[in-house]
């Protein structure tokens, strides 16, 4: 694969920067390339050579975006000292850290109609982990919960407690959100299905060395 042209990869992040800020002020629908541009500095003739269209360019940045979050905030260990078997974790100090670095974003992804396909991409991606988590059980504890209920319920709770938490000025540290929030995931249900050590609040709890 060839190395990709430094001049490409800066326009795209100047759009892609122009694309979060504007957020604070536009919803997607009223997004449109003439903001992007003057926004990010660039002409629409270079818009043009990176995208198709603002419909192409959007839907590009908002998949980018939630890859990039969940690269960043799972992390692999060994289920035990005993156990070499190696399974994803959500780190929550870093999902909080990641939503208050970009929370138009994710208040769009949480609120906005016309963000409902990548509300469910990101549900998906999510359960995708959920299921690899309790894998080392057969059959699959998860599997008993309609994947419906069970991810709108992870979604709308952790975006709508980090949305009041932005809303207020981030006066909590990520840790302390971090910790709340652990709280409330390791309810009877959550330990039922084997997911009350999916969420942890600090990698400390991750004792063998994360995978890469």
């Amino acid at each position: 694969m060839g190395k990709i042209d430094p001049r490409v990869v800066k326009t795209r992040k100047k759009l892609r920067q122009a694309f979060l800020e504007l957020l604070v002020t536009r919803t997607l629908g009223e997004m449109n390339i003439k903001d992007l541009t003057n926004q990010a500095g660039v002409t629409r003739g270079t818009f043009y050579l990176h995208y198709k269209d603002k419909e192409t360019f959007i839907e590009t940045i908002m998949e980018e975006i939630i890859e990039d979050f969940f690269t960043e905030v799972v992390e692999y260990s060994a289920v035990s000292a005993n156990d070499d078997t190696r399974v994803p974790y959500i780190q929550l100090e870093k999902v909080f850290e990641n939503i208050g670095e970009t929370p138009e974003f994710f208040i769009t992804l949480l609120k906005e109609s016309e963000a409902e396909d990548y509300r469910i991409l990101f549900s998906d991606k999510l359960y995708d982990y959920l299921l690899e988590h309790t894998s080392a059980n057969t059959p699959n504890p998860v599997r008993k919960l309609p994947k419906e209920l069970l991810t709108n319920y992870l979604v709308y709770s952790l975006l709508g407690i980090a949305e009041s938490w932005v809303q207020e000025g981030k006066i909590y540290a990520n840790h302390y959100m971090a910790s709340v929030f652990v709280k409330l995931m390791r309810s009877e249900l959550f330990e039922e299905v084997g997911l009350n050590s999916f969420f942890i609040d600090s990698a400390s709890h991750l004792k063998l060395a994360s995978v890469n």
